[in-house]
């Protein structure tokens, strides 16, 4: 597949630029003490309310907005009690990847269904500054994945279309197949698919500077 015409790679943040499972358990464990606050549910009926509805919805933002939760509520008050430093270490290699691809002239957007206060927890403790990409969308800013509203925002700060974009993360259905339909490139990492809507399987961050060139030789 001809990459020659991508000009920006958007990125997932979490399963894509790190993985945790103890940041996953601390998270999932801070997720149900939220929504046990907002409803009044105690801790069993909130993990049983989250399942039901994760399972009709598929994404925590869908979720707690399906429970009656405003969704940048929810995430400012759970950004006040997860601590990512704690169980995420900094990841040399996204941050190495991240600059690399800077520097070979591409413009690098992440995009999250976490609000944003907790995305830059999250961003801090990998290690990832804002020197190392150009846009964050969150949830505060548009809607949640697989809503195009996140990704159409990634293209238009970056100033490309949605064809000059590669889109990587770690949910086929949730964010890849969305990014697909609107005609970005796509690539999954850290499973592996055959899907149609999956372009690129990657076993590594690195593997991304393997099918993308140096932008500079081309201008």
């Amino acid at each position: 597949m001809n990459l020659g015409e991508i000009k920006a790679v958007v990125f997932d943040i979490d399963g894509t630029l790190y993985r945790s499972q103890e940041y996953e358990r601390h998270l999932y464990l801070m997720i149900v003490k939220t929504i046990s606050w907002f409803t009044g549910l105690d801790i069993q009926q909130a993990a049983e309310r989250l399942r039901q509805e994760k399972y009709k919805h598929r994404t925590v933002s869908r979720s707690v907005e399906a429970m009656g939760i405003d969704r940048r509520m929810f995430f400012d008050k759970l950004a006040e009690h997860v601590e990512p430093g704690k169980y995420i270490a900094k990841n040399p290699e996204a941050i190495a990847v991240l600059n690399t691809l800077r520097r070979r002239g591409y413009k690098i957007a992440l995009h999250t269904n976490s609000g944003r206060k907790l995305a830059e927890k999250v961003l801090e403790a990998i290690g990832i500054g804002d020197n190392c990409y150009d846009v964050l969308i969150t949830s505060d800013e548009a809607e949640p994945k697989p809503s195009q509203e996140g990704y159409l925002l990634c293209a238009a700060k970056l100033n490309v279309k949605p064809s000059e974009a590669l889109y990587v993360g770690d949910r086929p259905e949730v964010e890849l197949k969305p990014a697909k339909e609107m005609g970005m490139k796509t690539a999954l990492i850290n499973s592996q698919s055959s899907a149609a809507f999956i372009d690129h399987n990657l076993r590594t961050l690195e593997d991304l500077l393997n099918i993308l060139a140096d932008r500079r030789m081309h201008t």
